[in-house]
């Protein structure tokens, strides 16, 4: 009986100790979301009222070639921006790892730097060096030989990637700060028993160490989805969409529906459509390199 009081004893200290983070949560995770799809099922107007329409926000949305627009959008940017954070940010973690020289402790803080940046600071430097009259990458272009550079932000090809570039930039430092702080915890021994052992640094950077660091490259890889799919300032900053619609996504286009239309239903109804993606997108990065961080 005695331990039976104990057992519920300590239950509900765990419950009780968990309370405030379960009520934080709630209020701002879990509610948010409720509420934002009981929303999407109402034809809201701020002069009218609201009337309940149930799913013809969706319906709506899933015949709308402006919807499928910014999905491709907001696809092609994760896609190339995901990939290529993580990827600098290992690599660099890694130069930093093996370098030895005196300059190591300044292109770490430069590297970092950019993240302390807001995201408007970020996209109007982009801007200005996407600049086809001025701009420093139009410039380098033009020293190597490219006489007639394309203009980044005006065309639809390029208008993507160049803005995916920029975000890359921006976040690859916070990134590259967690491999690294996850790569100078691991013993030391390893790495020289590998090198005794023959192996080369390629070996020992992909074979030994990426392994030992995968639960902390999972929890940057989740970051940078979320990161990759909510994408708002940098597309309002450096092209507000254009040219035409070419880089309007879906975080851009619940913005206008929300308040340059005041069609708050339907601006709920893309965020829940793209609170989904991000959800989905997560779980399968947990899936598969929970696997390899399990084994």
């Amino acid at each position: 009986m005695i331990f039976l009081k104990k057992a519920v004893r300590d239950q509900w200290s765990g419950i009780l100790f968990a309370l405030p983070f379960m009520i934080i949560w709630g209020a701002f995770t879990l509610w948010p979301v409720i509420s934002g799809f009981i929303i999407s099922l109402h034809n809201w107007d701020p002069l009218r009222g609201s009337e309940f329409i149930g799913f013809d926000n969706y319906k709506y949305l899933f015949t709308s070639d402006r919807f499928w627009n910014a999905f491709g959008n907001t696809f092609e940017f994760a896609l190339i921006m995901i990939p290529m954070t993580l990827i600098l940010a290992l690599l660099f973690a890694f130069y930093l790892y093996f370098s030895k020289g005196k300059a190591k402790a300044f292109v770490e803080s430069a590297l970092f730097f950019p993240y302390l940046l807001n995201v408007s600071i970020v996209s109007l430097i982009w801007k200005w060096l996407f600049d086809p009259d001025f701009g420093l990458v139009t410039e380098s272009l033009k020293v190597i030989g490219i006489t007639n550079p394309p203009q980044f932000l005006n065309n639809p090809f390029w208008v993507i990637p160049a803005i995916a570039l920029a975000s890359s930039w921006w976040l690859m430092g916070y990134r590259m700060t967690i491999f690294r702080a996850a790569l100078e915890s691991q013993p030391v021994e390893i790495v020289e028993a590998a090198t005794i052992d023959g192996a080369n640094t390629r070996q020992i950077m992909f074979k030994i160490l990426f392994p030992l660091i995968r639960p902390q490259f999972l929890f940057a890889t989740v970051l940078t989805v979320i990161s990759g799919f909510d994408v708002l300032g940098q597309v309002m900053i450096m092209t507000e969409g254009g040219p035409g619609r070419s880089s309007e996504v879906l975080a851009l286009f619940l913005y206008r529906e929300a308040f340059s239309y005041f069609r708050m239903g339907r601006a709920a109804a893309i965020g829940f459509i793209l609170f989904v993606i991000i959800f989905i997108f997560t779980l399968i990065a947990l899936k598969f390199m929970g696997k390899d961080v399990q084994q």
